[in-house]
């Protein structure tokens, strides 16, 4: 079975690199430099969406868009991330390139590790990004309207846990935002 594109910008520095330069050029990924506004409204986004589905699944009747709001807070606070390293996009594979190439790290000495160690996102995190991916198609494009409330429930708190790590991030980033 063929790798994904992320699965090989995981374990390709180089090839993330250059698609990462690539992306640039061709305008995917953009340079910012309102950085402040950008992350909060990102974040303030994320937080909007996740107080949807709570109030959503407490009606336990639209499960597809409890779990299409779940996938956008974590995209939104995916963009906040991009917004604090400088940089903006309306693409979701170029917005993971951005999370895998500025904040996802395989290899780091003891000094880097203590240096990041606060702003670094585990590949689990990643990973969650991908599969609230999936299960937002699936929701928005298929004829499908009856999801599971304990799915939906699960990727939930996969979003607050992702936003909560987001957060984080960006209130230890020491680039004086």
């Amino acid at each position: 079975m063929a790798k994904e594109i992320w699965e090989i910008w995981l374990e390709d520095k180089k090839r993330r690199e250059r698609d990462f330069r690539n992306y640039i050029k061709s305008k995917k990924i953009k340079k910012e430099i309102e950085i402040k506004d950008l992350v909060q409204g990102h974040l303030n986004k994320a937080d909007h969406n996740l107080r949807f589905v709570k109030s959503t699944l407490e009606l336990k009747e639209f499960n597809d868009w409890a779990m299409v709001s779940a996938y956008y807070s974590i995209y939104h606070a995916s963009l906040a991330l991009c917004a604090l390293k400088g940089y903006s996009t309306k693409d979701h594979l170029a917005t993971l390139l951005i999370l895998i190439e500025k904040f996802y790290q395989k290899k780091l000495n003891i000094e880097e590790i203590k240096i990041v160690c606060k702003t670094i996102l585990e590949k689990e995190e990643v990973l969650y990004y991908v599969e609230a991916k999936s299960k937002r198609i699936k929701a928005s494009y298929s004829t499908q309207k009856g999801f599971d409330n304990e799915e939906a429930e699960n990727l939930r708190k996969k979003a607050i846990k992702f936003v909560n790590k987001v957060k984080e991030i960006i209130e230890d980033d020491t680039n004086g935002l």
